[in-house]
């Protein structure tokens, strides 16, 4: 099936894909991945006027380590198994990201997707829940684009709500 004629521009930055959603929230998406969008494009189940490409942000992009480790949206199926001091820190991203799919999904595929797609099913939502994990959104409802995933260091490398 092809999908209904849509606009679509490549956000360049954090804050131009924010605005551009707050332009016109009910008919905005994002798309980074696509695996989950994309099919549903073409199914019609919906028809976004315009579809806002947020692959290129490198701000959310990579996995850091401090007092928390932060993993920002656009990071890979791919890179968070490949992530040894991940791996060390918290094994269960190792474990749940060698699950999902197959190599063209985990190279392409994000965990920011994945926890913006909030399908009870997949596995990142209930890793971040198990951990209490912490999310830092961009922008306000109804557009909330998922910046990063923060797990907060207390007492080892358990989480805490607060700090």
């Amino acid at each position: 099936m092809i999908p209904a004629s849509f606009d679509y521009v490549r956000a360049t930055s954090l804050a131009e894909a924010v605005a551009l959603l707050q332009k016109d929230t009910d008919g905005s998406k994002l798309v980074a991945g696509g695996h989950t969008l994309i099919p549903t494009l073409k199914l019609r189940l919906a028809s976004p006027a315009l579809l806002i490409d947020i692959r290129g942000i490198d701000e959310l992009k990579g996995i850091e380590f401090a007092d928390r480790i932060r993993i920002g949206a656009l990071t890979t199926h791919a890179e968070l198994l490949a992530s040894e001091p991940l791996r060390n820190a918290l094994p269960i991203f190792h474990q749940a990201a060698g699950q999902i799919a197959d190599p063209q999904v985990r190279n392409r595929g994000t965990i920011g997707g994945s926890l913006a797609n909030a399908d009870p099913a997949a596995d990142w939502p209930a890793v971040v829940v198990a951990l209490k994990g912490e999310l830092e959104l961009a922008g306000r409802t109804p557009g909330i684009l998922v910046e990063d995933v923060s797990i907060r260091r207390a007492r080892g490398w358990r989480t805490a709500p607060n700090g």
